[in-house]
């Protein structure tokens, strides 16, 4: 078994006000024994406000990723603390989510790879894509991570798992849509569907509240293997957590065996 915190935050202006409330959470939770404290995407500071107390790009040795490697050592919890802005050679930034175990060291970085260009807005004039899919092994088992507009490109989370990977972690800033049409019912139906086609566990965790112009509606969850929702936040800031019991995911791979029926050989089209 093993125990995850899904934190839900609502962003704020001031960048060290949202690591004391990251850092409070990461105490709450390894105080109820979980294994892994998972937050939002652009937990750190509002990426699209304007920057009026130094906010900007930082390196993997900042201020925020010290403070997260210091909380998870501190408190011996693995962490996925969302998603930053880090500091890339030409000018632009990724956006980068990272795996820092007990010890307070980083296991693995995923730059996010498919930069949202609809919609009226183009994450790329100020992200640079990453280009390498994180998967790897932690005292969890073997995991991946992904954040937030990955979710509407199967392709990476069915490679992922093919690639041994039995949790999948989504830090997200996944908005209502307004003025446009909702995103909830979006949100609701990838979550469930890279879970139950993959036969996998899927963390996803979204900001909730206003920022900038934006209106992140939370929901954040815990998908099982047969795509039933085991946790869910309620529409409030706070920690829900989630029992995934790695036994009976195998359980569900064995029964419904499409793991084993799969034929890409027949996959490509001529």
């Amino acid at each position: 078994m093993v125990k995850i915190a899904l934190c839900q935050t609502d962003t704020v202006s001031l960048p060290e006000e949202n690591v004391a409330k990251m850092v409070c959470m990461i105490q709450q939770a390894a105080e109820q024994g979980a294994d892994v404290a998972v937050f939002p995407e652009d937990c750190y500071f509002d990426v699209d406000a304007p920057r009026e107390h130094g906010e900007g790009p930082e390196p993997l040795d900042g201020y925020f990723v010290t403070q997260m490697r210091a909380a998870a050592e501190k408190y011996r919890i693995n962490l996925v603390p969302g998603s930053f802005e880090c500091r890339a050679e030409n000018g632009k930034y990724y956006n980068t989510a990272l795996f820092i175990d007990r010890k307070g060291e980083i296991v693995s970085r995923y730059d996010k790879i498919h930069l949202m260009k609809a919609m009226n807005y183009d994450e790329s004039e100020h992200v640079e894509a990453g280009s390498t899919p994180a998967v790897f092994d932690t005292d969890v088992g073997r995991v991946g991570l992904m954040v937030c507009y990955d979710l509407r490109f199967p392709e990476l989370a069915r490679g992922m798992v093919q690639a041994g990977a039995n949790i999948i972690f989504v830090p997200a800033f996944w908005p209502a849509g307004s003025p446009l049409p909702p995103r909830t019912d979006h949100w609701d139906t990838l979550v469930n569907c890279t879970a139950l086609l993959n036969q996998t566990y899927v963390i996803a965790v979204n900001q909730y509240g206003h920022m900038s112009t934006e209106i992140p509606f939370g929901r954040s969850c815990a998908v099982d293997p047969w795509g039933t929702v085991i946790a869910q936040c309620p529409n409030r800031v706070g920690i829900v957590y989630a029992e995934l019991d790695m036994d009976y995911q195998e359980q569900v791979r064995q029964r419904l065996a499409t793991w084993q029926n799969r034929r890409p050989e027949c996959y490509t089209l001529h």
